[in-house]
């Protein structure tokens, strides 16, 4: 895997709210509770457009994306598969349709041992892991994102101590992948409360963190995640375990001083997701 330093191909960083498990493949939602989030909502033909919207210098070489759905105990988790025949259906009550989903990406071993020794150089405890299927916190975006399948995918946890300042950490250390032509996506949630939540207090929640990501400087923001329950308006509503929300600390850390911006303003703010960078 080359690796360069030319400003020009310094990729963005995404953070993706990856919706209800498959519902965006599906002609209608079978959990209203959950939206009207459905093959022909808003928010899955934003996703279909996606890449263009990206505006990238070039093609990825490979994807990494930090998904909220695995979570391992104190070691950072690196699939080195270099094969994806198989996906886990990690969801329930869903038409059977939704149990046949393919996506069959390559894995990128090299850059699994890339990231292995990244996160070692930040002392970061981390291995590598054959034996994960990718979730559908990775293959449902991409799926839409890039339905041909034809980019490398590798896929890390998170941490289940859900630690804001170590998955700051991860980010940073991840960060020089974009200097190399690689996409870093976070897969997870804005809001992940939806027994509980009230549409008031998920606006007001969601327009302080927009507030915050997307004005707020690079140190402001970072505070603001390390203490996102105490400092965002209705936090533990919008997010009563905030597993969906922790990959968005890597993808901040690894923002580095690139501004944010929100990138789907027209689907709904419970929705939103965001780049840094480009």
């Amino acid at each position: 895997m080359s690796q360069t330093n030319s400003q020009s191909t310094i990729f963005p960083v995404i953070f993706v709210t990856h919706g209800a498990g498959p519902m965006m493949f599906l002609e209608s939602s079978p959990r209203p509770v959950m939206g009207e989030i459905d093959k022909h909502s808003p928010a899955a033909h934003w996703f279909r457009q996606l890449s263009k919207q990206f505006s990238l210098p070039s093609k990825p070489k490979a994807i990494l994306v930090i998904t909220a759905h695995w979570e391992t105990s104190n070691i950072v988790h690196i699939n080195a598969q270099q094969e994806h025949s198989q996906l886990l259906y990690d969801y329930y009550g869903f038409p059977s349709e939704a149990y046949e989903l393919k996506y069959n990406p390559s894995g990128d071993l090299n850059l699994a041992n890339r990231i292995q020794s990244l996160l070692e150089q930040a002392n970061i405890p981390c291995k590598l892991d054959a034996e994960r299927n990718f979730d559908h916190g990775v293959y449902i975006p991409l799926k839409l994102i890039y339905p041909d399948a034809d980019i490398p995918v590798v896929s890390i946890s998170i941490l289940d101590n859900l630690s804001p300042n170590q998955h700051l950490a991860i980010g940073k250390a991840l960060s020089s992948l974009r200097n190399e032509e690689i996409l870093i996506i976070g897969s997870g949630a804005t809001v992940h409360g939806f027994k509980d939540n009230e549409k008031q207090q998920s606006d007001t929640f969601m327009n302080e963190l927009i507030n915050v990501l997307t004005k707020f400087n690079a140190e402001e923001r970072e505070n603001i995640l390390l203490n996102w329950d105490e400092k965002l308006p209705y936090a533990r509503l919008n997010h009563p375990r905030e597993e969906h929300l922790i990959p968005l600390h890597v993808i901040v850390g690894a923002a580095g001083s690139d501004s944010g911006k929100w990138i789907n303003p027209n689907v709904i703010n419970t929705q939103a997701s965001f780049q840094f960078g480009v």
